[in-house]
């Protein structure tokens, strides 16, 4: 099943609203990940979504599972965003949890969404 995109202002929307505490935001960017990023994002590299046990034990030890939804992001989610997002998407799968989290990709990555919403600290720091 294809990994959907979600938009930076529907992001944005949850992270300043209710929902903000069932979203778990994925950047999975590698040195570019400094130039800026949203508050309380949880960063880990790409590389690291390479096998399935890698994958599992990313899954658990962060507790993906408590989230309603998961958005993964990159410089322009454009690879390694959709890629990391359709191994978090297949592995929860396997769960079999009827309550697994959507997950979706930030569309334009942190490109557009540090394009849309600079000078926001609520929504990105260390600009």
């Amino acid at each position: 099943m294809p990994i959907g995109f979600i938009e930076g202002k529907e992001l944005a929307a949850l992270l300043r609203g209710p929902e903000k505490a069932s979203t778990c935001v994925l950047d999975v960017r590698d040195a570019d990940f400094a130039g800026g990023h949203i508050p309380g994002v949880l960063n880990i590299w790409s590389d690291e979504f390479a096998g399935d046990d890698s994958v599992d034990s990313i899954i658990k030890q962060h507790a993906f599972t408590q989230y309603k939804m998961i958005v993964v992001t990159c410089f322009m989610s454009q690879q390694r965003g959709p890629s990391c997002a359709r191994r978090v998407d297949s592995r929860l799968e396997m769960l079999n949890d009827p309550g697994r989290p959507a997950v979706k990709v930030l569309y334009g990555g942190m490109r557009k969404f540090k394009q849309d919403y600079a000078g926001q600290p609520d929504l990105l720091e260390d600009c």
